[in-house]
């Protein structure tokens, strides 16, 4: 009968909230503030990682379309150059490592843009995640343009808000 009566009390007592369970008043309007200023900055961070990703990208694809450009000029310039062995390969080592460079540039461009348009679809979500977090004053626009008439010309004047 004891372990009846200790076992309801004991379930009372751990449905209770523990004191590291208790909300204070004060901790909750700040509850949250480190995820709107990952969004606020994150989406910047993300959108310069798209551009410079997006770059690199272009440079190996240049650089992949060069290399197959030198191939396709040795080849025309002499046919045996492009003379294919059984195994698939070129018979030429010069024809073949210029093939596999173009190949090589290739897939680090394949990779680059991949993480660039990744990386943009991040700048994305953040922006959008970003846009209810401030008041009547859009807050993912970091600058502040102001034009004002003079009597000689005009003063613009940009102000820059991190």
């Amino acid at each position: 009968m004891i372990r009846i009566g200790v076992l309801p009390a004991l379930a009372v007592t751990l449905a209770a909230p523990l004191a590291a369970q208790r909300v204070d008043p004060a901790v909750t309007p700040n509850h949250g503030s480190w995820s709107r200023g990952l969004a606020h900055y994150g989406k910047w961070v993300s959108a310069a990682l798209a551009v410079t990703f997006t770059g690199l990208g272009a440079r190996e694809h240049a650089s992949s379309d060069q290399a197959f450009s030198q191939l396709l000029d040795s080849c025309r310039a002499d046919l045996a150059n492009c003379a294919v062995g059984p195994g698939g390969s070129y018979v030429d080592p010069t024809s073949e490592q210029l093939y596999q460079k173009s190949l090589h540039y290739a897939r680090q461009a394949r990779v680059r843009l991949f993480a660039g348009q990744a990386s943009l679809l991040l700048a994305a979500a953040l922006f959008l995640a970003d846009r209810g977090s401030h008041g009547s004053e859009p807050g993912n626009i970091p600058y502040h343009l102001t034009v004002e008439s003079r009597a000689n010309g005009a003063q613009v004047g940009v102000r820059l808000r991190f």
